[in-house]
Protein backbone atom coordinates (compact mmCIF):
# COMPACT_ATOMS: atom_id res chain seq x y z
CA UNK A 1 0.00 0.00 0.00
CA UNK A 2 1.01 3.52 -0.48
CA UNK A 3 -0.15 7.58 -1.39
CA UNK A 4 -2.66 6.94 -4.21
CA UNK A 5 -4.10 3.91 -3.29
CA UNK A 6 -7.71 3.68 -2.74
CA UNK A 7 -9.31 0.80 -0.46
CA UNK A 8 -12.93 0.02 -0.67
CA UNK A 9 -13.04 2.16 -3.91
CA UNK A 10 -13.21 4.60 -1.43
CA UNK A 11 -10.24 5.57 1.05
CA UNK A 12 -7.19 6.87 -0.57
CA UNK A 13 -4.10 6.67 0.88
CA UNK A 14 -2.78 10.63 1.18
CA UNK A 15 0.40 9.93 2.85
CA UNK A 16 3.19 7.95 3.92
CA UNK A 17 2.41 6.09 7.24
CA UNK A 18 3.39 5.96 11.20
CA UNK A 19 4.17 3.07 13.21
CA UNK A 20 3.45 2.75 16.40
CA UNK A 21 1.59 -0.25 18.97
CA UNK A 22 0.58 -3.04 17.25
CA UNK A 23 -0.53 -1.37 13.81
CA UNK A 24 0.57 1.01 10.96
CA UNK A 25 -1.70 4.32 10.40
CA UNK A 26 -2.25 5.70 6.82
CA UNK A 27 -3.45 9.44 6.40
CA UNK A 28 -5.90 8.69 3.84
CA UNK A 29 -9.31 10.80 2.22
CA UNK A 30 -12.53 9.78 2.02
CA UNK A 31 -13.30 10.29 -1.78
CA UNK A 32 -17.24 9.99 -0.77
CA UNK A 33 -17.31 12.87 1.84
CA UNK A 34 -14.01 15.18 0.98
CA UNK A 35 -12.96 14.45 5.11
CA UNK A 36 -10.05 12.94 6.29
CA UNK A 37 -9.49 9.52 7.97
CA UNK A 38 -7.43 7.41 9.16
CA UNK A 39 -6.26 3.10 7.92
CA UNK A 40 -5.29 1.47 10.66
CA UNK A 41 -3.92 -2.09 9.32
CA UNK A 42 -2.37 -4.64 12.09
CA UNK A 43 1.50 -5.05 11.35
CA UNK A 44 2.81 -7.60 10.09
CA UNK A 45 6.19 -7.30 11.30
CA UNK A 46 4.78 -7.91 14.79
CA UNK A 47 4.98 -11.64 14.63
CA UNK A 48 7.12 -12.16 11.23
CA UNK A 49 10.44 -10.53 12.20
CA UNK A 50 10.05 -12.49 15.48
CA UNK A 51 12.66 -15.61 15.88
CA UNK A 52 9.71 -17.65 17.56
CA UNK A 53 8.90 -21.34 17.61
CA UNK A 54 5.97 -22.17 15.12
CA UNK A 55 3.67 -22.21 17.47
CA UNK A 56 4.54 -19.64 19.46
CA UNK A 57 4.36 -17.47 16.42
CA UNK A 58 1.01 -18.58 15.46
CA UNK A 59 -0.66 -18.08 18.51
CA UNK A 60 1.12 -14.73 18.80
CA UNK A 61 -0.58 -13.97 15.51
CA UNK A 62 -3.82 -14.98 16.72
CA UNK A 63 -3.81 -13.03 20.03
CA UNK A 64 -3.26 -9.63 17.77
CA UNK A 65 -5.79 -10.72 15.22
CA UNK A 66 -8.16 -11.10 18.35
CA UNK A 67 -7.25 -7.89 20.15
CA UNK A 68 -7.57 -5.92 16.23
CA UNK A 69 -11.34 -7.61 16.08
CA UNK A 70 -11.96 -6.53 19.87
CA UNK A 71 -10.66 -2.62 18.97
CA UNK A 72 -13.15 -2.71 15.72
CA UNK A 73 -16.08 -3.94 17.71
CA UNK A 74 -15.54 -1.12 20.17
CA UNK A 75 -15.35 1.89 18.01
CA UNK A 76 -18.44 0.68 16.21
CA UNK A 77 -20.18 1.12 19.81
CA UNK A 78 -18.38 3.58 21.43
CA UNK A 79 -17.36 6.21 18.08
CA UNK A 80 -18.73 9.52 18.46
CA UNK A 81 -18.61 11.98 20.86
CA UNK A 82 -14.53 12.44 21.92
CA UNK A 83 -13.92 9.03 19.83
CA UNK A 84 -13.39 9.21 16.17
CA UNK A 85 -15.91 7.41 14.48
CA UNK A 86 -15.01 3.57 12.69
CA UNK A 87 -16.10 4.29 9.29
CA UNK A 88 -15.41 0.56 7.41
CA UNK A 89 -13.66 -2.50 8.40
CA UNK A 90 -12.22 -5.61 5.69
CA UNK A 91 -9.25 -7.53 5.56
CA UNK A 92 -6.52 -6.84 3.10
CA UNK A 93 -3.68 -9.16 1.39
CA UNK A 94 -5.00 -10.83 4.32
CA UNK A 95 -4.54 -8.88 7.24
CA UNK A 96 -7.79 -6.89 9.13
CA UNK A 97 -7.64 -2.79 8.61
CA UNK A 98 -9.77 0.02 10.16
CA UNK A 99 -10.62 2.64 8.61
CA UNK A 100 -11.72 5.87 11.30
CA UNK A 101 -12.51 9.32 11.16
CA UNK A 102 -9.39 11.11 11.65
CA UNK A 103 -8.78 14.22 13.89
CA UNK A 104 -7.02 17.26 12.81
CA UNK A 105 -5.08 18.83 15.43
CA UNK A 106 -1.96 17.57 17.77
CA UNK A 107 -2.04 14.91 19.81
CA UNK A 108 -1.06 16.11 23.67
CA UNK A 109 2.39 14.86 23.81
CA UNK A 110 3.01 17.27 20.59
CA UNK A 111 1.02 19.85 22.05
CA UNK A 112 2.81 20.04 25.44
CA UNK A 113 6.37 20.19 23.30
CA UNK A 114 5.55 23.82 22.59
CA UNK A 115 2.45 25.01 25.00
CA UNK A 116 2.10 24.96 28.56
CA UNK A 117 -1.51 24.91 29.69
CA UNK A 118 -2.84 26.94 32.31
CA UNK A 119 -5.15 25.64 35.36
CA UNK A 120 -7.89 26.93 33.46
CA UNK A 121 -6.71 24.78 29.88
CA UNK A 122 -5.35 22.10 31.54
CA UNK A 123 -8.86 21.60 33.09
CA UNK A 124 -10.60 22.21 30.26
CA UNK A 125 -8.59 19.49 28.37
CA UNK A 126 -9.03 16.63 31.44
CA UNK A 127 -12.96 17.67 31.80
CA UNK A 128 -13.40 16.24 28.10
CA UNK A 129 -10.93 13.22 28.63
CA UNK A 130 -13.09 12.60 32.01
CA UNK A 131 -16.28 13.11 30.28
CA UNK A 132 -15.77 10.63 27.54
CA UNK A 133 -14.27 8.35 30.06
CA UNK A 134 -17.81 7.80 31.52
CA UNK A 135 -18.97 6.80 28.54
CA UNK A 136 -16.59 4.35 27.82
CA UNK A 137 -16.70 3.25 31.02
CA UNK A 138 -20.57 3.01 31.64
CA UNK A 139 -20.79 0.86 27.98
CA UNK A 140 -17.92 -1.47 30.20
CA UNK A 141 -14.50 -0.78 28.66
CA UNK A 142 -11.47 0.44 30.25
CA UNK A 143 -8.82 2.02 27.69
CA UNK A 144 -5.73 0.83 29.44
CA UNK A 145 -3.15 3.30 27.45
CA UNK A 146 -4.14 6.67 28.84
CA UNK A 147 -1.08 8.93 27.85
CA UNK A 148 -0.60 11.99 25.82
CA UNK A 149 0.55 10.14 22.76
CA UNK A 150 -3.15 8.50 22.72
CA UNK A 151 -5.03 12.01 23.35
CA UNK A 152 -5.77 14.31 20.19
CA UNK A 153 -6.59 18.13 20.71
CA UNK A 154 -8.80 19.11 17.30
CA UNK A 155 -7.91 22.50 16.16
CA UNK A 156 -11.79 23.51 17.14
CA UNK A 157 -10.49 23.01 21.21
CA UNK A 158 -12.48 19.46 21.55
CA UNK A 159 -10.35 16.36 22.53
CA UNK A 160 -10.68 12.97 21.48
CA UNK A 161 -9.46 9.46 22.78
CA UNK A 162 -7.77 7.22 20.05
CA UNK A 163 -6.12 3.93 20.48
CA UNK A 164 -8.18 1.23 21.82
CA UNK A 165 -5.88 -1.82 21.33
CA UNK A 166 -5.62 -2.71 24.29
CA UNK A 167 -8.77 -1.57 26.21
CA UNK A 168 -9.95 -4.17 28.04
CA UNK A 169 -14.17 -5.15 28.75
CA UNK A 170 -14.61 -5.00 32.31
CA UNK A 171 -16.74 -8.05 32.35
CA UNK A 172 -14.41 -10.43 34.30
CA UNK A 173 -15.57 -13.54 32.31
CA UNK A 174 -14.62 -11.86 28.95
CA UNK A 175 -11.64 -12.94 27.30
CA UNK A 176 -8.27 -11.42 28.20
CA UNK A 177 -6.59 -11.73 24.86
CA UNK A 178 -3.18 -11.36 26.65
CA UNK A 179 0.13 -11.79 25.31
CA UNK A 180 3.31 -12.47 26.75
CA UNK A 181 5.65 -10.03 27.89
CA UNK A 182 5.68 -6.82 29.08
CA UNK A 183 2.32 -5.94 31.03
CA UNK A 184 0.28 -3.38 28.70
CA UNK A 185 0.12 -0.12 28.95
CA UNK A 186 2.97 2.48 28.86
CA UNK A 187 5.25 3.59 31.36
CA UNK A 188 5.06 6.59 33.05
CA UNK A 189 1.04 6.35 33.31
CA UNK A 190 0.40 3.19 34.10
CA UNK A 191 -1.45 2.63 37.01
CA UNK A 192 0.15 0.45 39.99
CA UNK A 193 -2.43 -2.43 39.50
CA UNK A 194 -1.71 -2.75 35.83
CA UNK A 195 2.39 -2.78 36.83
CA UNK A 196 1.59 -5.56 38.70
CA UNK A 197 -0.32 -7.53 35.47
CA UNK A 198 -4.03 -7.89 37.59
CA UNK A 199 -6.26 -9.78 36.08
CA UNK A 200 -9.56 -7.87 36.04
CA UNK A 201 -8.37 -4.12 36.13
CA UNK A 202 -11.22 -1.60 36.92
CA UNK A 203 -12.15 1.78 35.54
CA UNK A 204 -9.68 3.17 38.34
CA UNK A 205 -7.18 2.68 36.12
CA UNK A 206 -7.92 5.09 33.43
CA UNK A 207 -8.61 7.73 36.30
CA UNK A 208 -4.81 6.77 37.21
CA UNK A 209 -3.57 7.80 33.84
CA UNK A 210 -5.70 11.11 33.65
CA UNK A 211 -4.31 11.98 37.01
CA UNK A 212 -0.63 11.47 35.99
CA UNK A 213 -1.53 13.99 33.11
CA UNK A 214 -2.99 16.30 34.61
CA UNK A 215 0.25 16.52 37.07
CA UNK A 216 2.19 16.77 34.01
CA UNK A 217 -0.04 19.85 32.55
CA UNK A 218 0.12 21.88 35.99
CA UNK A 219 4.03 21.08 36.76
CA UNK A 220 5.73 20.31 33.22
CA UNK A 221 6.88 17.04 33.92
CA UNK A 222 5.94 13.40 34.97
CA UNK A 223 4.85 12.40 38.39
CA UNK A 224 7.98 10.09 38.26
CA UNK A 225 11.12 10.38 36.11
CA UNK A 226 13.85 7.94 36.11
CA UNK A 227 16.45 7.13 38.96
CA UNK A 228 20.03 5.58 39.05
CA UNK A 229 18.76 2.97 41.17
CA UNK A 230 14.56 3.44 40.76
CA UNK A 231 12.59 2.62 37.83
CA UNK A 232 9.79 4.57 36.70
CA UNK A 233 7.64 1.54 36.75
CA UNK A 234 8.82 0.38 40.47
CA UNK A 235 8.50 3.97 42.11
CA UNK A 236 5.03 4.10 40.46
CA UNK A 237 4.11 0.67 42.17
CA UNK A 238 5.82 1.66 45.62
CA UNK A 239 6.52 5.19 45.91
CA UNK A 240 3.75 8.01 47.03
CA UNK A 241 3.43 10.60 44.30
CA UNK A 242 4.97 14.03 44.89
CA UNK A 243 2.09 16.29 46.48
CA UNK A 244 1.37 19.10 45.11
CA UNK A 245 2.23 22.45 47.22
CA UNK A 246 -1.08 24.80 46.42
CA UNK A 247 1.52 28.10 47.61
CA UNK A 248 4.73 26.56 45.46
CA UNK A 249 2.64 25.23 42.46
CA UNK A 250 -0.22 27.98 42.21
CA UNK A 251 -2.97 25.07 42.21
CA UNK A 252 -5.90 25.36 43.84
CA UNK A 253 -5.95 23.70 47.24
CA UNK A 254 -8.85 21.34 45.79
CA UNK A 255 -7.36 20.88 42.58
CA UNK A 256 -3.65 19.52 44.58
CA UNK A 257 -5.95 17.08 46.72
CA UNK A 258 -8.10 15.98 43.69
CA UNK A 259 -4.33 14.46 41.89
CA UNK A 260 -3.52 13.31 44.92
CA UNK A 261 -6.22 11.39 45.26
CA UNK A 262 -6.39 10.37 41.94
CA UNK A 263 -2.72 8.38 41.63
CA UNK A 264 -3.82 7.05 45.36
CA UNK A 265 -1.90 3.39 44.96
CA UNK A 266 -5.14 1.47 45.87
CA UNK A 267 -7.54 2.15 42.92
CA UNK A 268 -10.60 1.86 45.70
CA UNK A 269 -8.77 5.42 46.63
CA UNK A 270 -9.49 7.03 44.02
CA UNK A 271 -11.94 9.52 42.62
CA UNK A 272 -14.43 8.00 40.34
CA UNK A 273 -14.75 10.16 36.94
CA UNK A 274 -18.12 12.02 38.43
CA UNK A 275 -16.39 13.18 41.66
CA UNK A 276 -13.51 14.56 39.63
CA UNK A 277 -15.72 16.65 37.07
CA UNK A 278 -17.40 18.11 40.28
CA UNK A 279 -13.71 19.54 41.55
CA UNK A 280 -12.55 20.44 37.71
CA UNK A 281 -15.80 22.14 36.13
CA UNK A 282 -14.90 24.54 39.09
CA UNK A 283 -12.20 26.21 37.20
CA UNK A 284 -13.41 25.94 33.24
CA UNK A 285 -13.34 29.25 31.51
CA UNK A 286 -17.61 31.09 30.85
CA UNK A 287 -19.12 31.69 28.09
CA UNK A 288 -17.29 35.12 26.48
CA UNK A 289 -14.20 35.05 28.21
CA UNK A 290 -10.91 35.55 26.96
CA UNK A 291 -8.39 33.22 24.84
CA UNK A 292 -5.30 32.16 27.21
CA UNK A 293 -2.48 34.25 26.80
CA UNK A 294 0.22 32.89 26.03
CA UNK A 295 -2.14 31.67 23.05
CA UNK A 296 -2.92 28.06 22.62
CA UNK A 297 -2.60 26.08 19.57
CA UNK A 298 -4.74 24.53 19.46
CA UNK A 299 -7.17 26.32 22.04
CA UNK A 300 -8.57 23.58 24.54
CA UNK A 301 -10.80 26.41 26.25
CA UNK A 302 -12.63 27.29 22.85
CA UNK A 303 -15.36 25.07 23.22
CA UNK A 304 -16.07 26.46 26.28
CA UNK A 305 -15.84 30.11 26.28
CA UNK A 306 -17.94 30.22 23.15
CA UNK A 307 -21.27 32.01 23.72
CA UNK A 308 -23.24 29.49 23.02
CA UNK A 309 -23.08 26.65 24.92
CA UNK A 310 -21.25 23.45 23.89
CA UNK A 311 -23.35 20.88 22.11
CA UNK A 312 -24.74 20.01 18.56
CA UNK A 313 -25.11 23.07 15.96
CA UNK A 314 -28.24 24.21 15.46
CA UNK A 315 -29.88 23.70 12.06
CA UNK A 316 -28.92 26.26 9.07
CA UNK A 317 -26.03 28.00 8.49
CA UNK A 318 -23.23 28.28 9.35
CA UNK A 319 -21.98 24.85 8.14
CA UNK A 320 -20.73 22.12 10.68
CA UNK A 321 -17.07 22.09 10.64
CA UNK A 322 -16.97 18.56 10.33
CA UNK A 323 -19.23 16.58 7.25
CA UNK A 324 -20.92 13.44 7.80
CA UNK A 325 -22.19 11.45 5.17
CA UNK A 326 -26.12 11.53 4.34
CA UNK A 327 -28.30 9.13 6.78
CA UNK A 328 -29.41 6.61 4.63
CA UNK A 329 -33.13 5.43 5.31
CA UNK A 330 -33.46 2.13 5.52
CA UNK A 331 -34.80 0.28 2.77
CA UNK A 332 -37.14 -3.14 2.94
CA UNK A 333 -35.82 -5.42 0.70
CA UNK A 334 -37.57 -8.08 -1.30
CA UNK A 335 -37.14 -11.50 -0.42
CA UNK A 336 -37.39 -12.98 -3.39
CA UNK A 337 -34.76 -11.17 -5.01
CA UNK A 338 -32.78 -11.22 -1.10
CA UNK A 339 -33.22 -15.21 -1.72
CA UNK A 340 -31.64 -15.16 -5.70
CA UNK A 341 -28.89 -13.01 -4.30
CA UNK A 342 -28.40 -15.19 -1.34
CA UNK A 343 -28.13 -18.34 -4.12
CA UNK A 344 -26.03 -16.69 -6.25
CA UNK A 345 -23.28 -15.52 -3.58
CA UNK A 346 -23.60 -19.20 -2.32
CA UNK A 347 -22.35 -20.33 -6.27
CA UNK A 348 -19.96 -17.63 -5.95
CA UNK A 349 -18.40 -18.71 -2.61
CA UNK A 350 -17.95 -22.13 -3.63
CA UNK A 351 -16.13 -20.91 -6.93
CA UNK A 352 -13.95 -18.33 -4.22
CA UNK A 353 -14.98 -15.40 -6.10
CA UNK A 354 -14.93 -13.27 -3.55
CA UNK A 355 -15.98 -9.88 -4.90
CA UNK A 356 -19.39 -8.85 -6.03
CA UNK A 357 -22.15 -10.87 -5.10
CA UNK A 358 -20.66 -11.75 -1.25
CA UNK A 359 -19.94 -8.14 -0.78
CA UNK A 360 -23.02 -7.52 -1.74
CA UNK A 361 -24.68 -9.38 0.63
CA UNK A 362 -23.30 -8.01 3.26
CA UNK A 363 -24.00 -4.65 2.26
CA UNK A 364 -27.82 -5.85 2.02
CA UNK A 365 -27.50 -7.72 5.02
CA UNK A 366 -28.12 -4.95 7.76
CA UNK A 367 -31.26 -3.86 6.13
CA UNK A 368 -32.86 -7.67 5.79
CA UNK A 369 -32.26 -8.26 9.29
CA UNK A 370 -33.94 -5.05 10.78
CA UNK A 371 -36.61 -6.24 8.71
CA UNK A 372 -37.16 -9.58 9.47
CA UNK A 373 -34.82 -10.25 12.28
CA UNK A 374 -31.93 -11.98 13.03
CA UNK A 375 -33.34 -15.66 13.05
CA UNK A 376 -35.00 -15.24 9.45
CA UNK A 377 -34.41 -18.21 7.37
CA UNK A 378 -33.13 -15.82 4.75
CA UNK A 379 -31.29 -13.91 7.21
CA UNK A 380 -29.10 -16.65 8.76
CA UNK A 381 -28.09 -17.93 5.10
CA UNK A 382 -26.67 -14.18 4.73
CA UNK A 383 -25.31 -13.84 8.03
CA UNK A 384 -23.48 -17.13 7.05
CA UNK A 385 -22.72 -15.96 3.46
CA UNK A 386 -21.48 -12.94 5.67
CA UNK A 387 -18.98 -15.25 7.57
CA UNK A 388 -17.92 -17.29 4.84
CA UNK A 389 -16.59 -14.96 3.22
CA UNK A 390 -14.62 -13.66 6.15
CA UNK A 391 -13.46 -17.40 6.68
CA UNK A 392 -12.05 -17.14 3.02
CA UNK A 393 -10.30 -14.25 3.13
CA UNK A 394 -8.52 -15.20 5.70
CA UNK A 395 -9.73 -13.05 8.84
CA UNK A 396 -10.77 -16.15 11.43
CA UNK A 397 -10.77 -14.40 14.59
CA UNK A 398 -13.84 -11.88 12.56
CA UNK A 399 -15.61 -15.42 10.93
CA UNK A 400 -15.11 -17.19 14.10
CA UNK A 401 -17.03 -14.67 15.59
CA UNK A 402 -20.00 -14.51 13.34
CA UNK A 403 -20.50 -18.47 13.31
CA UNK A 404 -20.44 -18.81 16.93
CA UNK A 405 -23.15 -15.79 17.13
CA UNK A 406 -25.49 -17.16 14.46
CA UNK A 407 -25.12 -20.96 16.73
CA UNK A 408 -26.13 -19.28 19.99
CA UNK A 409 -29.11 -17.15 18.12
CA UNK A 410 -30.16 -20.47 16.90
CA UNK A 411 -29.22 -23.07 19.75
CA UNK A 412 -32.61 -25.07 20.83
CA UNK A 413 -34.22 -24.00 17.58
CA UNK A 414 -36.13 -27.23 15.87
CA UNK A 415 -37.38 -25.36 12.83
CA UNK A 416 -36.61 -27.84 10.11
CA UNK A 417 -35.54 -25.11 7.77
CA UNK A 418 -32.97 -23.74 10.69
CA UNK A 419 -31.66 -26.82 12.14
CA UNK A 420 -29.44 -27.49 8.99
CA UNK A 421 -27.89 -23.59 9.03
CA UNK A 422 -27.41 -24.08 12.78
CA UNK A 423 -24.86 -26.96 12.10
CA UNK A 424 -22.85 -25.15 9.40
CA UNK A 425 -22.36 -22.32 12.17
CA UNK A 426 -21.08 -25.04 14.37
CA UNK A 427 -19.23 -26.64 11.69
CA UNK A 428 -17.90 -23.35 10.33
CA UNK A 429 -17.17 -21.99 14.25
CA UNK A 430 -14.96 -25.19 14.42
CA UNK A 431 -12.84 -24.34 10.68
CA UNK A 432 -12.05 -21.18 12.17
CA UNK A 433 -10.22 -23.07 15.74
CA UNK A 434 -7.35 -24.81 13.83
CA UNK A 435 -5.95 -21.63 12.35
CA UNK A 436 -7.06 -19.09 14.50
CA UNK A 437 -5.95 -21.11 18.41
CA UNK A 438 -4.34 -24.28 16.51
CA UNK A 439 -7.19 -25.75 18.35
CA UNK A 440 -7.44 -28.92 16.13
CA UNK A 441 -9.10 -31.20 19.20
CA UNK A 442 -11.92 -28.94 19.78
CA UNK A 443 -12.51 -28.19 16.09
CA UNK A 444 -12.54 -32.15 15.92
CA UNK A 445 -14.65 -32.66 18.90
CA UNK A 446 -17.29 -30.01 17.10
CA UNK A 447 -17.13 -31.88 13.61
CA UNK A 448 -17.79 -35.33 15.05
CA UNK A 449 -20.76 -33.77 16.96
CA UNK A 450 -21.66 -32.00 13.92
CA UNK A 451 -21.68 -35.50 12.10
CA UNK A 452 -23.69 -37.12 14.51
CA UNK A 453 -26.64 -34.30 14.32
CA UNK A 454 -26.53 -34.54 10.89
CA UNK A 455 -26.83 -38.12 10.09
CA UNK A 456 -30.19 -37.50 12.62
CA UNK A 457 -32.19 -34.74 10.17
CA UNK A 458 -34.18 -36.13 7.49
CA UNK A 459 -33.40 -34.52 4.71
CA UNK A 460 -29.63 -34.20 3.96
CA UNK A 461 -27.86 -31.15 3.21
CA UNK A 462 -25.60 -31.59 0.42
CA UNK A 463 -24.41 -28.47 1.10
CA UNK A 464 -23.06 -29.17 4.60
CA UNK A 465 -22.01 -32.88 3.82
CA UNK A 466 -19.50 -31.06 1.26
CA UNK A 467 -18.13 -29.04 3.64
CA UNK A 468 -17.72 -31.98 6.34
CA UNK A 469 -16.03 -33.86 3.94
CA UNK A 470 -13.93 -30.78 2.99
CA UNK A 471 -12.83 -30.06 6.81
CA UNK A 472 -12.43 -33.78 7.34
CA UNK A 473 -9.09 -33.65 4.87
CA UNK A 474 -7.60 -30.98 7.02
CA UNK A 475 -8.84 -32.89 10.68
CA UNK A 476 -6.51 -35.96 9.02
CA UNK A 477 -3.86 -33.77 8.02
CA UNK A 478 -3.41 -33.14 11.56
CA UNK A 479 -3.42 -36.77 12.90
CA UNK A 480 -7.25 -37.54 13.30
CA UNK A 481 -9.13 -40.57 12.02
CA UNK A 482 -12.13 -39.21 10.44
CA UNK A 483 -12.69 -41.95 7.76
CA UNK A 484 -14.90 -44.58 10.11
CA UNK A 485 -17.21 -41.09 10.65
CA UNK A 486 -17.17 -39.89 6.48
CA UNK A 487 -18.69 -43.67 5.81
CA UNK A 488 -21.78 -42.73 8.11
CA UNK A 489 -22.34 -39.74 6.19
CA UNK A 490 -25.94 -39.78 3.53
Amino acid sequence: MGPGDVLADRFRITELPKGGGMATVWPAEDLVTGQPVVVKILGRDLWSGLSLPAADAHRLRSELFKRFERERQMLQSLGGSGIPRLLHHEFRCGEPCLVMERVIGKDLREFLNTNRPSLVASAAITVQILETLQRVHAAGVIHRDLKPANVVLANDGSVYLIDFGIALPTDPEATRHTLHGPTPGSIGYKAPELIRGVKNPQPAADVYGVGCMLFQFLTGRQVFEDLPDRSIEDQHRNDPPPRLDPVRHSVPADVAELIWTMLAKDPRDRPAPAAALDVLRRHLPKPGDPAPSPRLDPDPTLPFRRVEPRGPAPAGPPAPVRRRPPVRRRRIPSRRAFADLLDAAERALEMHDLDGVPEQVSAELADAQESWGPRDELVVRGRLVRADLARIKGDWPGAGSQYRSVERDLRGTTDVALVPLLLEARLGAAECLVPDEGNAKGAYGIWEAVIKQLNGLPVASPKLIGRCREFADELRDWGYQVDGLLEDLP
